[in-house]
């Protein structure tokens, strides 16, 4: 006969959720992009997350447009050229694309 381990409820708190060591990094992640621009290596190196958990963040940040390129330069890590990423407004780069429909009408530009 087998014997079945039943863990209340109540004793499961917020840190042995399992998402929240992620939900930690995220804002860890967030936090060290807007304190100043690096790509993700050296943010991979100053806060100890993981690279691939920091594309994925990245990825989302983009989706929701609260992250940008500021530049393409070397890293000082690797010494190849990537991507500088920042999530203070204050730095995003103009967007001076012009568009071909005007968004307020949805007729084209004249």
């Amino acid at each position: 006969m087998q014997t079945h381990t039943i863990i209340p409820e109540d004793s499961l708190t917020e840190e042995q959720g399992k998402d929240s060591h992620f939900k930690n990094q995220f804002i860890r992640a967030f936090e060290g992009f807007y304190r100043h621009p690096q790509t993700m290596k050296e943010l991979s190196i100053t806060t100890g997350i993981d690279r691939a958990n920091l594309c994925r963040y990245v990825r989302q940040m983009e989706i929701a447009g609260t992250i940008a390129i500021l530049k393409r330069s070397y890293c000082s890590i690797t010494k190849h050229i990537a991507n500088k990423y920042t999530t203070n407004p204050e730095l995003f780069p103009l967007n001076i694309q012009l568009s071909l429909f005007d968004a307020r009408e949805g007729r084209i530009n004249e």
